[in-house]
């Protein structure tokens, strides 16, 4: 017989346990939000207006001013870098070799989001622990970012964002990580920063190709100008009617969730999967909970150490069987929290509950076999 469409396209049973990672496919949106863009592909609608729609219905969901569904975290980023170029152009700022201040401990693959349409990073690193984060701002700097990510500060966001208020310049924040999203993003909100970039395919589960920008109204109001389906440097950024309808509904369903009771269930997956793999000889097993974040997030992870001498080996042999294997096994990359090269981490938000127990039998047997090997 024939194969299918999605078995040609290389789709095969597969479980999860690398979490919410754009390689992996980014998300698995709930039933209903694919009924709600399923509903908005038959329907017509004014772009502008959705957009402005979306601002309002954000901000009774989250407590912000305004905010709009953008191509992905990577997007809201951009286009909060291109509102802050085009205010700072407006007061005589930033009108030569115009940058954004950035903590060198901040820098990440995705810190050239900010550098798009002429922009550059002012990288800068705490002196000493009188010193202001203020300094570092000059009349070129447009912008300060403050990421959340699993590294160090040297000036935490509190500084930042009362840094840029006293320098008159928005503190903009790459929050795309935060989990469980509502509670994150008021959490960081809190702080009072011009902007936060959300991903729409994370902890929000919607449609992978989306992300939010909200914050403050002014300055949200200036990025939606920029952004598609306006004419401007986010014209390319494209989301569509159904993509916005289907976070829309993501939040919705995530408004209603118990949050106590999601992180709850992650920690059970986690302890179950450690118990499964309990006597296997020279494997250690541990969860990391919280996972360790500049802004602390209550996400849990599992590390799994191969405790011979030959550890880092295995735990790659280990990591390619489950990926070859049925159902495939994915696990989060090497430079995750856990950074031992003899170990492999487990995120197990993307897992269905009835998942569990044959990602415990399938870790159980692979690991149990290279362990065993000569």
């Amino acid at each position: 017989m024939a194969k299918g469409l999605l078995e040609q396209l290389g789709f095969k049973r597969t479980l999860n346990a690398g979490g919410h990672i754009t390689v992996y496919g980014g998300s698995c949106p709930d039933p209903r939000v694919v009924r709600a863009m399923d509903e908005a592909s038959g329907r017509w609608v004014d772009m502008r207006a959705l957009e402005r729609n979306t601002g309002k219905l954000l901000a009774t969901q989250l407590g912000c001013e305004d905010g709009f569904v953008t191509s992905g975290a990577y997007a809201a980023n951009a286009m909060a870098a291109q509102a802050a170029l085009s205010l700072a152009r407006e007061r005589g700022r930033g009108t030569k070799s115009p940058n954004v201040v950035i903590q060198s401990c901040h820098i990440t693959k995705y810190a050239e989001s900010y550098v798009a349409g002429g922009l550059g990073l002012k990288e800068v690193k705490r002196r000493s622990e009188s010193e202001s984060l203020a300094e570092h701002i000059d009349p070129s700097t447009v912008a300060v970012a403050y990421v959340l990510n699993d590294q160090d500060f040297e000036f935490n966001l509190r500084e930042t964002v009362d840094a840029c208020g006293r320098a008159g310049i928005p503190a903009i924040v790459d929050a795309a990580v935060v989990d469980p999203a509502i509670r994150g993003i008021k959490e960081v909100l809190a702080y009072g920063p011009d902007s936060v970039s959300v991903s729409g395919g994370k902890s929000f589960n919607g449609p992978n190709a989306t992300g939010l920008l909200v914050g403050r109204a002014a300055f949200v109001s200036r990025a939606r100008d920029l952004s598609f389906p306006n004419y401007g440097p986010g014209r390319g950024m494209k989301v569509s009617k159904e993509q916005v309808v289907g976070l829309m509904k993501a939040v919705e369903l995530a408004a209603a969730s118990d949050d106590e009771k999601l992180v709850d269930e992650w920690r059970e997956r986690a302890e179950r999967v450690k118990a499964s793999l309990q006597g296997i000889p020279n494997l250690r097993t541990e969860v990391v909970f919280p996972w360790r974040l500049n802004f602390p997030q209550p996400v849990p992870r599992v590390g799994i150490y191969f405790e011979t001498a030959d550890g880092e080996k295995r735990a790659e042999e280990a990591k390619r069987r489950l990926a070859e294997g049925s159902p495939q096994v994915l696990v989060r990359p090497s430079n995750d929290v856990i950074k031992a090269k003899n170990s492999i981490t487990l995120d197990l938000r993307t897992l269905r509950k009835n998942e569990v127990r044959v990602l415990a039998e399938s870790l159980r047997a692979v690991i149990s076999a290279v362990m065993r090997q000569g």
